[in-house]
């Protein structure tokens, strides 16, 4: 699991919203970490391999709010996700699932699919797969974005605590 951990510009202003106006504070840093974690999650899905496009399509955002703070997650419900981003020990993998895999990365024909998805899976057996860490990847790749919506948010909570509007 990969962690943003981002030192943001504008935090006393945060501080002193939750203490003065909580819930415009929520609701302009949800906003922030809204805008954040959907550039996150449009990065991840451009990362990841196309064979059948479940691992992409499976790859959701969210943030919400809590009485303590704003939360955001970008995660995917295909373990193949997990497998993607850490890689795997060796193992033997069903010849099947790989067989779609071998069609489109690969090219290989229908009369040969069969043969050649049990020789990548003997080799994941002897080897494992690589990690391909897509995920911390598209971290890293949009951090300055994701921290100038948390600025602005935190601009914005400013700005409303010194009267103005948002």
């Amino acid at each position: 699991m990969s962690h943003l951990h981002l030192t943001l510009a504008g935090l006393d202003a945060l501080q002193r919203g939750f203490e003065q106006a909580p819930e415009a504070t929520r609701r302009e840093l949800l906003a922030g970490m809204t805008e954040a974690t959907l550039l996150v999650e449009r990065e991840v899905k451009d990362r990841l391999p196309r064979v059948t496009g479940m691992t992409a399509a499976s790859v959701a955002s969210d943030a919400f709010a809590t009485p303590v703070g704003v939360i955001g997650t970008v995660g995917s419900s295909q373990p193949s996700a997990t497998f993607l981003e850490l890689g795997t020990r060796p193992h033997m993998p069903p010849v099947e699932a790989l067989i779609p895999w071998v069609r489109a990365v690969l090219g290989v024909d229908r009369k040969r699919e069969r043969s050649v998805a049990f020789l990548v899976a003997r080799k994941i057996a002897r080897k494992g797969t690589q990690a391909k860490p897509h995920f911390a990847d598209a971290i890293a790749a949009t951090e300055s974005q994701v921290l100038r919506a948390l600025e602005d948010a935190a601009g914005r909570v400013a700005v409303l605590l010194a009267g103005g509007t948002a």
